[in-house]
């Protein structure tokens, strides 16, 4: 039976079990970037963007032990519930940073948690949905290769092309 105080409480914990789905669910939308970038296994880590008190701008925060791993880190800004908080779902990569300890503030949070934070501004944008689809010279070299039309000259073909023009156009010009 679902406890209707459990939907009410918007501070109930997701489980490690659900906030892996989540994630997951998350990184399906960068994959066909890791695929085509030879990274399939990059690490995907989605986080809260914020602005820390005492702070102009927008920040994230990564754990020790994430940044410990010396990988580039991509992520997506979330909602607390990991929900993607950007309509664009734009991708961000956090550039390894071998001096990260001693280059960023590290934050303790209410529960004793320690975390280092990075400036917004430090990430690079990679993409977002306006420019996840293929571009017109990547769809164009995708085709395989075309006829050349003066190498296949013929006087009787260009006559029966340009009638078939010529009738889509009168019926163009008739609506």
């Amino acid at each position: 039976m679902i406890s209707t105080s459990n939907l009410e409480n918007n501070n109930v914990k997701m489980t490690p079990e659900e906030r892996k789905l989540k994630v997951s669910e998350l990184r399906k939308e960068h994959q066909e970037y890791f695929e085509h970038s030879q990274i399939p296994d990059a690490l995907f880590i989605p986080k809260m963007a914020y602005r820390p008190q005492g702070k102009d701008d927008l920040h994230i925060s990564f754990f020790e032990s994430e940044l410990e791993k010396g990988q580039d880190i991509y992520t997506e800004f979330v909602s607390i519930d990991y929900d993607s908080e950007d309509p664009k779902r734009t991708l961000y990569l956090y550039k390894n940073n071998p001096f990260w300890r001693e280059e960023y503030e590290v934050v303790t949070s209410k529960s004793g948690f320690e975390r280092y934070i990075i400036p917004v501004s430090e990430l690079k944008q990679i993409n977002d949905v306006t420019n996840r689809k293929p571009t017109q010279t990547e769809s164009i070299l995708d085709l395989q290769e075309l006829p050349n039309p003066e190498e296949n000259f013929s006087l009787r073909g260009v006559v029966m092309m340009l009638e078939r023009i010529a009738v889509a156009l009168e019926k163009i010009s008739n609506k």
